[in-house]
């Protein structure tokens, strides 16, 4: 019994051993980054300036891009809407919800 346990573990451990060996690069060579990428001639120093600039002239935002619509500025009052909202429910014009206080 003994030696069929042993038989057992010696090739286990063959097998894990070839399955270990498997996973060798085929040129035993660590991954040295994209290949074929070519490298830049710009400094770091370049790069930096080209940024300050691009921040000066308003070309860098930080964040999520949200493009918000152009409005007009308005020279009616508060009190002015909220009478043309009055007429409009009052004449049944649109949909018109209750203000949930949010």
């Amino acid at each position: 019994m003994k030696t069929l346990a042993s038989a057992l573990i010696v090739a286990a451990s063959a097998i894990a051993a070839n399955a270990y060996a498997g996973n060798v690069e085929p040129n035993n060579v660590p991954f040295q980054g994209i290949y074929g990428q070519q490298d830049s001639s710009v400094t770091r120093a370049q790069v930096q300036a080209e940024l300050a600039a691009a921040k000066a002239a308003g070309r860098v935002q930080i964040g999520e891009a949200t493009v918000l619509p152009q409005t007009q500025a308005s020279n009616v009052t508060r009190a002015q809407v909220q009478a043309e909202l009055a007429n409009a429910r009052a004449n049944g014009e649109g949909r018109f919800y209750s203000n949930t206080g949010a």
